[in-house]
């Protein structure tokens, strides 16, 4: 039993504040229960817990085998309320309970809490949003809060999210 899923589905924010896409790959296999985040400093590892908490919220059962999150460019610095969102979303994908393909062509920025809400993120999404769809992309998930205060650029749809499980239904 081998599962995988790959997505351009984050956004980082170099220290010039340039954005930038983080690319997810979700790999569950075979082996005894471990959840590893590969990409992603130390400090920022608790996001692990965050993660599986939110899940269960939805009902999700966490794969009972090794899980395996690459965020890439591995060297690059990844905000946490920018990208926990997107990891949830990839493995979610990679165990089929969303299909995968719903996520191409799809950038997913946010944080989500342990109970599965999803908080509003204090950035102006609108820069994001706007490189992302120079970039081809064609959806962009954002907390629902952050609707109103996004400008919605031409050539991308913008949905809002308020909890994880509403991820299960777009």
């Amino acid at each position: 039993m081998r599962k995988h899923s790959m997505m351009i589905s984050s956004i980082g924010l170099m220290s010039t504040r340039s954005p930038y896409l983080v690319q997810l790959e979700t790999y569950i296999s075979p082996g005894l229960p471990y959840f590893s985040v590969i990409g992603l400093e130390d400090k920022d590892r608790r996001i692990r817990e965050r993660i599986q908490a939110a899940c269960a919220t939805v009902g999700y059962q966490w794969p009972a085998c090794r899980t395996t999150m690459n965020l890439m460019p591995a060297s690059m610095p990844k905000q946490p309320e920018l990208c926990v969102l997107a990891c949830a979303a990839s493995v979610l994908a990679a165990d089929g309970k969303i299909p995968p393909e719903r996520l191409m062509s799809t950038i997913i920025i946010g944080d989500v809490n342990e109970d599965g809400a999803i908080p509003p993120i204090e950035e102006d999404l609108t820069g994001f949003i706007t490189h992302a769809r120079e970039l081809g992309i064609r959806h962009a998930i954002i907390p629902s809060a952050n609707l109103a205060g996004t400008t919605n650029p031409t050539g991308i749809e913008v949905i809002g999210v308020s909890r994880i499980n509403e991820l299960l239904d777009q």
